[in-house]
């Protein structure tokens, strides 16, 4: 596509430099699409993994998992939709697949017929770097996380992958409780554990790590009810929050989610006003929204209605 096609081309495309910036930086980094598609991709990367394992991956074995930064912003100015950006919820504060069912889906979906045309992914987990962080790694993240909606927004250079169900909850994990911690408050450190035993009752497998305590109750039901207890005021001095590890919690009623969900079809709410160009990028390019779970990949069905108006539109998707 180009402005010979449509006057507004380079207008949408240039909505992409912030994009274009940080990964010409680093600060993102995509995931090579071949990679993940490869027979034998399952052996070489059974589960996801953080950012800096990969590039350590990359390092040692001598592999590519990442495009570089030249062949990212390639991509992206294809104009072709051949990145894609993965929404969906993550299982738990520390690593977003913890059954695997995310990594497995993107797979299916990348040897769709839908999904051959992507060469470059973009999985927050391994596209931006993750605790622990260096200082320059911190610098990054911070970068990355201003821009990470144009990833999700862009009208020409990306698709967007959505996960909508949440994978169930796998039973090592049921009754698993974790307590943020004021630094140097009173439920900092090893010793508070009487503490806690005092506040939030029988728990087994007290473990500390920095800034948190981990605790398993003999049952889901019990943790459940900790946690409710412990969001009164006051109930757990020193505490910053209290919630379970595994993050049930529907699509549709996270706030990232939505967030991503929503910017995805903003320019394609928009274009209802100009039909050429709509009518343009519908004929030329893959749909903008695919589903990846369930049964299988299939086009989005998209609600956005052209009458509808900037505030009912904001409204229904916040």
């Amino acid at each position: 596509l180009t402005a010979a096609d449509h006057k507004g081309i380079p207008l949408l495309a240039a909505l992409d430099e912030q994009l274009v910036a940080a990964l010409n930086s680093g600060a993102i980094k995509l995931l090579r699409a071949e990679f993940l598609r490869a027979d034998g991709s399952e052996t070489v990367l059974p589960e996801l993994l953080r950012r800096q394992e990969l590039e350590r991956m990359e390092a040692e074995r001598g592999i590519q998992i990442f495009l570089t930064p030249d062949e990212a912003v390639a991509a992206l100015r294809s104009l072709s939709r051949e990145v894609a950006g993965l929404t969906y919820g993550w299982g738990s504060p520390d690593h977003p697949d913890v059954t695997g069912e995310y990594l497995a889906n993107v797979r299916r979906f990348l040897r769709h017929p839908l999904g051959e045309h992507v060469t470059a992914l973009f999985w927050d987990f391994s596209s931006l770097p993750q605790k622990p962080r260096t200082a320059a790694e911190d610098e990054f993240f911070s970068l990355a996380l201003m821009v990470m909606g144009d990833v999700y927004a862009s009208a020409l250079g990306t698709i967007v992958i959505r996960h909508l169900s949440v994978p169930a909850r796998p039973a090592e994990l049921d009754g698993e409780v974790v307590i943020l911690v004021e630094k140097g408050g009173g439920l900092d450190g090893a010793g508070a554990e009487a503490e806690l035993r005092s506040a939030l009752g029988a728990f087994e497998n007290p473990r500390y790590e920095e800034g948190r305590w981990r605790v398993r109750f003999p049952t889901h039901a019990a943790a459940e009810e900790a946690v409710k207890a412990a969001a009164a005021a006051g109930a757990l001095p020193g505490a910053i929050a209290v919630f379970l590890f595994y993050n049930g919690r529907p699509y549709l009623a996270r706030g990232w989610t939505t967030f991503e969900s929503a910017v995805s079809t903003e320019a394609l709410a928009r274009l209802a006003y100009f039909p050429g160009l709509g009518k343009l990028l519908e004929e030329r390019l893959p749909p903008k929204v695919m589903e990846i779970d369930g049964e299988g990949p299939r086009v989005a069905e998209m609600e956005d209605r052209a009458d509808e108006g900037m505030g009912p539109r904001n409204e229904r998707v916040i």
